[in-house]
């Protein structure tokens, strides 16, 4: 389990070990066009990162990982497996384009969709803070949101940016499935990348899915994942979202890297029972 602390925090990364570090570039195996912000990782640990707006990434590691499993994915592609060994050796990928499928949900006339509302935490401020835990591109936070009526529409997703310190950073919203246990699984539920680049130092930062016509009926993963601009060192230290504490289900989970492995957030017995609840939401309708 994840063990995170409420701010002020202040943590120094040492980094030490990495025996080589992979220069690559990544391409649509049609187009020859680059693919930015594809996730680059080593399946189930805290080592990835995310290709940039040119399709270009690095990825330094250990020698003794060089026979691991690195997988590369982006929506909208085949997914690549090879070990480090490998990718060292071709770090020019093309990735070949796959559909993307979302199974539709049958809406009745009758239900209709008749209220606007919005589903989770909302408050702002900076008053209790959690920080994005990140080693490197591809670093995500979320929580789970739970439907009050099925089928539910959602029109637009937020985030409550506490301070940002950083300046400029790309962010990825996901939206995931869950598995049978409550827990993110990788699958995700939009059809698109929906990526935005903002400076914003205090507010919410919002994302706009009419567009998407995403009708759910089932619980999900809420995220944010950090794609691009400062360094994980900077990040740590200056960008942080505004949280809350409560008598209620600990449903925060995150990400170091790319295709590192899901983990639940912790704040220690000392909270007597009580959870953090992390200010991402969703407007709806239903």
């Amino acid at each position: 389990m994840k063990r995170i602390f409420l701010l002020p925090l202040f943590l120094i990364f040492a980094f030490s070990g990495f025996g080589q570090t992979i220069k690559g570039r990544i391409t649509d195996a049609k187009s020859g066009q680059a693919l930015p912000f594809v996730n680059i990782g080593v399946v189930g640990k805290a080592l990835g990162t995310v290709s940039n707006e040119q399709g270009l990434f690095e990825l330094a590691f250990p020698d003794r990982l060089a026979n691991d499993t690195v997988r590369i994915s982006s929506l909208g592609y085949d997914t690549r497996n090879l070990t480090l060994r490998q990718l060292s050796t071709q770090p020019q990928l093309a990735l070949s384009p796959a559909p993307v499928a979302l199974a539709e949900v049958q809406v009745s006339a009758k239900s209709g969709f008749r209220r606007t509302h919005t589903l989770g935490f909302t408050k702002k401020g900076d008053g209790v803070t959690l920080v994005l835990d990140s080693k490197d591109l591809g670093a995500q936070m979320g929580t789970v949101v739970y439907l009050k009526r099925k089928p539910t529409k959602i029109l637009s997703a937020h985030f409550n940016v506490a301070h940002n310190h950083v300046g400029p950073l790309t962010f990825r919203l996901n939206l995931y499935r869950l598995d049978a246990k409550g827990r993110p699984t990788d699958q995700k539920l939009l059809t698109r990348d929906v990526v935005q680049t903002s400076a914003i130092e205090q507010g919410t930062l919002s994302f706009d899915l009419r567009a998407d016509r995403l009708i759910l009926d089932e619980d999900f993963f809420l995220a944010l994942e950090w794609v691009g601009g400062g360094t994980a060192a900077k990040v740590h230290k200056g960008l942080g979202f505004s949280a809350g504490i409560g008598f209620a289900n600990n449903n925060i989970y995150l990400r170091e890297v790319s295709h590192d492995s899901w983990e639940r957030l912790s704040v220690g017995a000392a909270m007597a029972g009580m959870q953090p609840k992390l200010s991402f939401y969703v407007t709806v309708q239903d």
